[in-house]
C-alpha cells in the first residue's frame, strides 16, 4: 500500500509540476504576443474603452427626464459619438494652442534657467566641497537633458503613433458599438460546457460594469482636480494653466506616478519662469499636492468604493509590466486591463489563487449577475 501511496503521490508532484510550467509557459508566451503585437492590440483595447465611454455617454442620455425615454438607440449612440469626438477636437485646439504659446516663451524661460544655473554654481563655488559640488550639478545637468530629450522623444512618437492610428481607433469604435450585442451572443455560444454559457455571459456584464465604473469615476475626479489645480495656478499666475490642468486630467489616469509628475511638472514651471521663484514653487508644490490627495484620498475612495478590489502592490506592479509592454498607452490601461483579468482568472479552480493574490482583501467577489460557481465546480443541478 506504502508503495501505491508514494507513486500516486510522485504522479501528483509530477502533474503540478508541469501545470507550473504550462502555466508559465503561457504567461511568457502571452507577454511576447502582446508585446509583438501591441501596433495592433493598443488602437484595439482603446477603440474598447471609447466604446465603454460612449455607452456610459448613452445610458446618461436615455436617463434624462422627460426626454430621454423617447430618443431611439441609434440617435442615442449618434449624440454619444459626437459629443466624445467634440471634446477631443477641444482638447486637440487646447493642446496645439499652448504648445505654440510654448514656443513662443521659450527663449525667457532659457534665459531665467541661466540665471538660476549660474546662482548654483556661484553657490556651489562657496561651499567647502564646491569642485565636487559643482561636478555633481554639471552631471546632473547633463542626465536631466538626456532624460527630457528621451522622454520628449517618446512623447513625441506617441503623439504620431494616435494620430496616425486615430481612424482605425475610430474605425473599430464604430464597430465595436454596432456589433456588441453579437459578439456576446457569439462567445456564449462557443462557451462549451453546460451553465458555461451563463458563465460567459456574467463575467463580460462584470467587466463591463467594473470598468464602466472605473472610468466614470476616474473621469469625474480627475475633472474635479483639473479645475482645482485650473484656479489654483490662475491665483497663483503660473503661466500655461490651461494646459496644466488638461495634462494633470490626463496623468491622473496613471496609477501612483501619474499624479506625482501632474504636481511635478507645473511647481518646477513656478521656479524657472519669469518672475518665478523658491516661494512660488513651495505654494504651488504645496497647494496643487494637497488639491490630489484630497481628491485622491477621500473623495476618489468614497465614489469608487471596493468594486476594484484591487491590490496597491498588483496596482505598481501591473503599472510596471504594462507599461513595459504597451508603454504610456499601457500605463493609462493597467487599472481596467488588470480589473479584467482577475475576473477571468477568479472563475477557474486552476487559477484562482493567482485572482486571490492579485485582490486586495483576499477575497473574490461573487459576480454580481448571479453567477459563482467557478469553472470546475459541480453546479447545483
Amino acid at each position: 500500500m506504502s508503495i501505491i501511496a508514494d507513486e500516486v503521490g510522485k504522479r501528483k508532484n509530477a502533474r503540478s509540476l508541469s501545470s507550473f510550467f504550462f502555466g508559465v509557459g503561457i504567461f511568457v508566451l502571452a507577454g511576447f504576443i502582446l508585446w509583438i503585437g501591441q501596433g495592433v492590440l493598443i488602437p484595439f483595447v482603446i477603440a474598447a474603452f471609447l466604446s465603454f465611454l460612449i455607452v456610459t455617454v448613452k445610458r446618461r442620455i436615455e436617463r434624462l427626464p422627460g426626454l430621454g425615454r423617447f430618443i431611439p438607440e441609434a440617435l442615442s449612440f449618434t449624440l454619444s459619438f459626437a459629443f466624445i469626438l467634440a471634446i477631443m477636437f477641444v482638447l486637440v485646439a487646447i493642446i496645439r494652442s499652448n504648445i505654440e504659446a510654448v514656443v513662443a516663451a521659450a527663449p525667457g524661460y532659457g534665459e531665467r534657467l541661466g540665471e538660476i544655473w549660474r546662482e548654483l554654481t556661484v553657490f556651489a563655488d562657496t561651499m567647502p566641497f564646491g569642485a565636487d559640488i559643482r561636478e555633481g550639478l554639471d552631471n546632473l545637468q547633463a542626465n536631466a537633458l538626456e532624460v527630457t530629450q528621451g522622454y520628449l522623444g517618446g512623447v513625441a512618437a506617441i503623439a504620431r503613433g494616435l494620430v496616425g492610428s486615430l481612424v482605425t481607433v475610430f474605425l473599430y469604435t464604430a464597430f465595436i458599438l454596432v456589433e456588441r450585442g453579437r459578439l456576446l451572443s457569439k462567445l456564449t455560444k462557443i462557451a462549451g460546457p453546460h451553465g458555461a454559457d451563463k458563465l460567459v455571459s456574467d463575467v463580460i456584464d462584470d467587466i463591463q460594469r467594473l470598468v464602466r465604473t472605473y472610468i466614470s469615476v476616474k473621469t469625474l475626479t480627475s475633472f474635479i482636480v483639473a479645475v482645482i489645480s485650473f484656479v489654483i495656478m490662475m491665483l497663483l499666475g503660473i503661466d500655461f494653466a490651461g494646459f496644466w490642468s488638461l495634462l494633470i486630467f490626463a496623468l491622473n489616469f496613471i496609477p501612483v506616478i501619474g499624479s506625482i509628475i501632474a504636481v511635478i511638472l507645473p511647481t518646477l514651471l513656478a521656479l524657472v519662469q519669469p518672475g518665478g521663484g523658491l516661494g512660488l514653487f513651495i505654494l504651488t508644490g504645496v497647494l496643487l499636492t494637497t488639491a490630489e490627495q484630497v481628491v485622491g484620498s477621500f473623495i476618489e475612495p468614497r465614489m469608487m468604493g471596493q468594486s476594484l478590489n484591487l491590490s496597491p502592490l498588483v496596482i505598481l506592479l501591473s503599472l510596471a509590466a504594462w507599461g513595459s509592454l504597451w508603454g504610456i498607452a499601457g500605463m493609462f490601461l493597467c487599472v481596467p486591463m488588470t480589473v479584467a483579468i482577475m475576473i477571468i482568472l477568479a472563475q477557474f479552480e486552476a487559477t484562482k489563487p493567482v485572482a486571490i493574490l492579485l485582490s486586495d482583501n483576499g477575497e473574490i467577489d461573487a459576480l454580481q449577475r448571479g453567477y459563482s460557481a467557478p469553472v470546475g465546480t459541480p453546479s447545483a443541478d
